[in-house]
């Protein structure tokens, strides 16, 4: 008899959003073919993961994830030898990716299990603030193999983070966590029938599938391309005129009035102008900007400074009196126009593991910005908002930071009421700025594939990269090279949308 492989909880959550999706997957598993596993909730590279959960279990065992049926049975008797014994484990004792597997073949490796005064305690780790339901169907299935393993369980729960911990610095990261007990929410979860189900399904023919949220959840459906269920997605052509671009409500309105595109929408019949002038500019193909915008653009004082922020925040912070996830500035850059017309470059990038950059940041901003002059940026409430913490932070710095408050020109609030173009699909993103306004500009920052950093990476991860311990000076040279160049990309967007507003009353 050739039984199927152990059901897991990446088995479970697939079940649970689309059982089509958990059919394929395990017919995938019984041809050798391995099923992706679901993404760990974990924070970006290089921000101290180890030490600040040892610094809660000082006296942990860690089980290494298995990767083949083989190692899944080492694992398993790795947990096991684990708590064989009768001696009372210290305080901080707690195993790591325990493995169990149970009778009834279910098969989970459970984020922290540890010892409570009437059996185990089980915690689902998660680098985040608060949790979901899908971490409640995970403690629920470790919670019913532990206990058909024969063990007693005290109690479950999350383990988040405490966003009022603040970092004293020299790895003390004890307080980082809280606990949310799961225990009365579990009866919620019929463990057990979920599984006498998923076993029936995996026995059945293939399932039919409802389109839903679920099929694009995360980093998406891996059979979405092959489900006759889900639509194909949307051609940029179709996005560009789709009634969506109006917004959510007035797209419904607009549907049930028997329009299936704006092309045959009259703009004299939308009443905001924002919804006109998009409207316009789909319809006959191309940008619309009004005039008026020029005389706003002439005014602004030179010298004019085009500026972008970078920032991080880390689920596990590594600067003394920092705490997780605050928005802390690590980058600027800002291109300068003259009087004459002429362009100069500026920047600055904090050091890698050169400690907390905050300071440094201010000084080098004030330094570039000087006193006279707009600052141009997008989405400007972003910048001040930094800008004030900083004021609040070095109180001898306060009133020249603040003093460039008053010079900022948000350019997103002038183009929003100003310009539209196509290819912007109703968005008014960065990004899709760049689309309209530097169509050739890959936005996307490259790092070199020889060193195999991977792709499609945020600033913030990058800059996190340079922050592991132990990094080599090759990548770090290579993650620094990209973030400049990142900064530059930015300022070009600012500088283009800055001629285009010039421009706008000359304008054919």
């Amino acid at each position: 008899m050739v039984f199927a492989p152990p059901l897991n909880t990446d088995d479970l959550r697939r079940w649970r959003s689309c059982e089509r999706r958990f059919w394929l997957s395990r017919r995938q598993l019984q041809r050798g073919v391995s099923a992706a596993a679901s993404a760990p909730a974990e924070p970006e590279p290089g921000t101290g993961l180890d030490p600040a959960l040892r610094a809660s279990f000082p006296h942990a065992d860690t089980v290494a994830a298995p990767q083949s049926p083989a190692q899944w049975l080492q694992a398993v008797r790795h947990t096991l030898n684990c708590l064989d014994s009768d001696a009372v484990p210290p305080e901080g004792w707690a195993i790591l990716g325990a493995c169990l597997t149970s009778e009834d073949r279910a098969q989970v490796r459970i984020d922290v299990l540890t010892a409570g005064e009437n059996g185990l305690r089980l915690f689902k780790l998660r680098y985040a603030t608060v949790g979901d339901d899908t971490d409640v169907d995970d403690v629920a299935l470790w919670t019913h193999v532990a206990a058909r393993c024969g063990f007693a369980v005290q109690s479950v729960g999350l383990l988040l983070v405490d966003t009022d911990f603040v970092y004293p610095g020299h790895g003390c990261y004890a307080g980082l966590f809280r606990e949310v007990d799961l225990g009365p929410v579990l009866g919620s979860r019929p463990v057990a029938d979920w599984l006498g189900a998923m076993r029936q399904c995996e026995r059945g023919s293939e399932p039919a599938a409802a389109p839903g949220p679920h099929c694009h959840q995360g980093s998406g459906c891996e059979f979405t391309a092959t489900c006759k269920a889900c639509p194909l997605p949307a051609t940029a052509e179709h996005a560009e005129a789709s009634l969506d671009i109006l917004g959510r409500e007035a797209a419904a309105e607009w549907r049930a009035a028997g329009h299936f595109d704006v092309m045959s929408l009259r703009p004299e019949h939308l009443a905001p102008p924002r919804q006109r002038r998009a409207v316009r500019a789909v319809q006959q193909g191309a940008p619309l900007l009004e005039p008026e915008v020029a005389a706003l653009a002439q005014a602004w004082p030179y010298p004019r400074h085009c500026l972008r922020f970078d920032t991080i925040g880390l689920a596990v912070p590594i600067w003394p009196g920092t705490r997780p996830y605050q928005t802390l500035p690590f980058q600027w850059s800002c291109a300068v126009q003259a009087a004459d017309g002429a362009w100069s470059e500026h920047h600055f990038l904090a050091e890698a593991q050169g400690g907390d950059p905050r300071r440094a940041f201010a000084l080098s901003l004030l330094g570039a910005l000087g006193t006279t002059g707009a600052v141009l940026a997008y989405n400007a409430g972003f910048e001040r908002n930094r800008i004030r913490e900083l004021a609040q932070w070095f109180d001898d710095l306060a009133p020249a930071l603040e003093a460039l408050l008053p010079r900022f020109v948000d350019l997103f609030q002038i183009a929003r009421n100003h310009y539209y173009h196509p290819v912007m699909a109703g968005s008014w993103s960065f990004r899709s700025m760049a689309r309209a306004v530097a169509p050739g500009l890959a936005m996307g920052i490259v790092l070199d594939p020889t060193l195999d950093m991977g792709a499609g990476r945020s600033a913030r991860a990058v800059f996190a990269l340079m922050q592991k311990p132990g990094q080599s000076a090759t990548v770090r040279t290579a993650c620094r090279a990209a973030l400049q160049a990142h900064g530059q990309r930015e300022t070009a967007v600012l500088r283009q949308l800055l001629a285009l507003f010039e421009q706008a009353g000359t304008t054919p």
